[in-house]
């Protein structure tokens, strides 16, 4: 079985504290499942509008490969789960915090 490539956003401000843990947590996940990261400053000028005016007031929030996963907290146990059942099935499944 081919192993599905995992892109992760994570959607952050510098002045958010909160972002902050959830980096922490994520850099610690990686180390157990592969996957690549990418951050968007929610008040940049690459952060599309729509999601820039959604996620103002709750971030941080981390897409998985387009799709929602995870806004304000995550444990590593509840986000190493999703990744690895996304890697089985294919299926994106929002975890709820």
């Amino acid at each position: 079985m081919a192993t599905r490539r995992i892109a992760l956003t994570l959607f952050s401000s510098n002045t958010c504290s909160l972002c902050s843990v959830v980096k922490t947590t994520l850099d610690r996940v990686q180390q157990k499942v592969p996957f690549t990261l990418s951050t968007i400053d929610i008040h940049s000028p690459e952060c599309p509008k729509d999601l820039a005016q959604a996620y103002m007031f709750d971030i941080p929030v981390v897409h998985l490969n387009g799709q929602f996963l995870l806004q304000h907290r995550v444990g590593e146990d509840k986000l190493e789960e999703a990744l690895k059942k996304y890697q089985a099935t294919g299926v994106v499944e929002r975890i709820k915090t």
